[in-house]
């Protein structure tokens, strides 16, 4: 009896979808469904996208589209006729690439309003595509970290390598086509509509399609498993179906030729909601041990096993294909694609799992590269070459740049100041100590007339006395205090002269300050790809001489003749100058890894037999900089005090008149380096040279 019931049931079931389907294609679908039919609002999104931000509104394509802008504040209103909404976007705020907030409503039973809220006037566009609604709008930044209204939706962009991180295209959470399938019975599969979509295929056990004008017009191929598909969506439940039908309702489905081999068999319980088609077909022969192979050519899909497939590519013809390489070396991408080539073993009975230790294998395709045109020669079979070329394409890629702008500042700053008292003492021209204050002899002295009248009045034309005078036996006094402590090159010399009886006191007074200042700077600049060292020098080459002291020792060692030879001399040459070595790497998230070498030398003769003294400022560092912003990669600052004092013994050290019995000397030199570093990624179209204007100061 509840055999019969379940039988009648799915006869009624199967009846009245006949009967929708006959309604349908004769106009009575429209007129049956279109009251209570409205498309759902799922999904809102606010994208980064070829450099601009990005509003994405899931919902399906048959709603009608009106937009127009608001002023103060400034708006974006988009009306969605024929949609209801399905969700609550709760939008967080942030300013995403010039949209600051995302509103939605049920403005009329049958028209959903989205506001996009903006911190300025932006031109935008409005476009439909791939069952959403998308508005682009321009004129603001487009770093960000994008914004999803559903969890669900956030993770299948992160999957799809669409992550907020790079201003990347985003791919659509939901694909162009969406379709349900529901079966309760292995006998019967039956299309449905998602979302009140119209069907676009009946579909019944044995795989023939009742509708085939719907099937796609243009050519969709299997997606690579590393990828992310980007083909119609599927929902549909299985329970104890058989294979070969499940294979047939997916190339209706799909609109492709699929081909069932020999050791297909097997029954499939599943249940697949909202998965791209050709993924859930390969996860439901993966799960049976199976495999889908495509034909480049016809794009053919042949389903079997993994060894009968194996032994097609074995025994099918291999053929050559040149290929074009644009940016990589074509001689260095042959090791790495003749490690993909297909690999044929001798047959004798050998286990599947023990032949790829056999080594009887080998590869039956070659891959040559044509330096001169930059081109590979790949000779493969035809199945296995369009995974090749994919390949290529994968590694033949555009390899980034990065220009380096280094800056070393060196400062030196020289604070020197002095002060001196020295005194001369002396008995006149009898005794006395001419270091300080030289004196005239008088015995040379001649009467002068200084005013002209014949009588003379006054004594000159006498000369120096050299050395020193001393009295032997009388009393005279002379002394000479700081005499060697006189300042080098003093600023300031001040004598003053005075006569206490018959001693004549004279004091000198030196003084000096002196201030200077030395600010070199040096700012090498250079271009390089990602992952490739470069290196600029701006100096010279120092010759060293060297002395090979091998040969000596050598001879002493052997003894003999030999052991007499002159050590050998040899030349090298030293580099200084500003020097900077540094290899980038350009990380996925749009930072650079820096390893470099700085450097700031000079060379000074030295003042012994050793040659040269070479002063180095240098720093060797690995660091995450982020795209032009400026790091320091070296800091250093030395100051160096000296302070001395030289005078009278006792007095020197008088409180507030001790400076005047002596010379002080006081020197304080700061020597600052620091070394910064500018990285920048140069996008397609950027100029490598620098932004600034010629003339301008940065």
């Amino acid at each position: 009896m509840k055999q019969f019931l379940a039988i009648a049931a799915a006869f009624a079931l199967v009846s009245s979808a006949a009967d929708m389907r006959a309604a349908e294609r004769s106009g009575g679908f429209a007129a049956l469904h279109a009251n209570d039919y409205s498309a759902p609002v799922r999904t809102v999104s606010v994208v980064p996208t070829a450099g601009r931000a990005q509003v994405v509104i899931g919902v399906d394509a048959s709603v009608e589209v009106d937009d127009f802008l608001l002023e103060s504040p400034y708006r974006i209103v988009i009306d969605l006729k024929g949609a209801t909404l399905d969700m609550a976007p709760r939008y967080d705020r942030l300013a995403r690439g010039g949209v600051t907030n995302i509103r939605a409503a049920q403005f009329r039973p049958n028209i959903v309003r989205v506001v996009i809220e903006m911190d300025a006037p932006h031109t935008y566009e409005v476009s439909r595509a791939n069952g959403e609604v998308r508005v682009v709008v321009a004129g603001a930044a487009s770093t960000f970290e994008a914004w999803y209204s559903s969890p669900d939706v956030a993770a299948r962009t992160r999957v799809a390598g669409t992550d907020t991180d790079s201003p990347a295209p985003a791919k659509p959470a939901v694909p162009a086509e969406s379709y349900t399938y529901r079966t309760d019975a292995p006998a019967t599969v039956e299309a449905a509509p998602n979302g009140g979509t119209t069907p676009d295929a009946n579909i019944t056990s044995a795989g023939a399609p009742s509708d085939r004008s719907s099937a796609p017009e243009t050519q969709l191929r299997l997606t690579s498993p590393t990828l992310v598909s980007d083909q119609p969506r599927i929902t549909v439940t299985y329970q104890d179906a058989d294979i070969r039908d499940v294979i047939a309702a997916f190339a209706s489905f799909s609109g492709r030729t699929i081909v069932v081999g020999k050791d297909v068999v097997g029954t499939i319980t599943a249940e697949i909601k909202n998965q791209p088609w050709d993924v859930a077909l390969r996860a439901i022969l993966q799960g049976q041990g199976l495999a889908a192979a495509e034909d480049a050519l016809t794009g053919i899909i042949t389903v079997d096993s993994y060894r009968n497939i194996a032994a097609k590519q074995s025994s099918e013809p291999v053929v050559t294909q040149l290929v074009a390489v644009n940016y990589a070396s074509a001689a260095s991408l042959v090791s790495t694609l003749t490690n993909l080539l297909a690999k044929d073993c001798t047959p004798g009975g050998v286990p599947e799992a023990r032949q790829n230790t056999q080594t009887s294998c080998y590869s039956r395709g070659a891959v040559a590269a044509d330096t001169a045109t930059n081109t590979l020669l790949i000779t493969e079979t035809p199945s296995r070459m369009a995974d090749l070329l994919s390949y290529v394409k994968s590694l033949d890629v555009r390899t980034p740049q990065v220009a380096i702008k280094a800056k070393i500042v060196f400062v030196n700053r020289t604070d020197i100041e002095e002060l001196g008292l020295s005194y001369d003492l002396g008995t006149g021209s009898d005794q006395f100590f001419s270091q300080l204050a030289p004196r005239i002899d008088p015995s040379t002295l001649k009467p002068v007339d200084t005013n002209g009248d014949g009588v003379p009045d006054a004594f000159g034309g006498g000369s120096p006395i050299n050395g020193d005078r001393i009295l032997l036996g009388g009393n005279a006094l002379s002394a000479i205090a700081n005499a060697n402590a006189r300042v080098v090159n003093p600023a300031l010399k001040l004598v003053f002269s005075a006569a206490l009886g018959k001693f004549q006191l004279t004091s000198f007074l030196d003084a000096l300050q002196e201030v200077r200042l030395a600010d070199l700077q040096a700012e090498p600049s250079i271009v390089t790809l990602d992952n490739r060292k470069a290196e600029i020098l701006v100096g010279q080459e120092i010759p060293i001489r060297v002395l090979d002291l091998g040969t000596q020792g050598q001879g002493q060692a052997g003894g003999g003749a030999t052991g007499n030879q002159v050590p050998r001399a040899t030349v090298q040459l030293k580099e200084v100058g500003i020097i900077l070595s540094v290899t980038p790497h350009i990380t996925n998230n749009r930072q650079i890894l820096l390893k470099l070498h700085a450097e700031n030398s000079d060379a000074q003769l030295a003042s012994s037999d050793v040659g040269f003294i070479f002063g180095k400022q240098r720093a060797d560092n690995q660091l995450l900089v982020g795209d032009g912003e400026t790091a320091v990669i070296g800091g250093l600052t030395v100051t160096q005090v000296t302070s001395s004092k030289s005078g009278i013994p006792l007095l020197v050290d008088l409180p507030i008149i001790g400076r005047l019995f002596g010379v002080t000397r006081t020197s304080e030199q700061k020597r600052d380096l620091l070394i910064l570093v500018t990285p920048h990624i140069i996008d397609d179209g950027d100029r490598t040279l620098s932004r600034t204007p010629p003339g301008t100061r940065q």
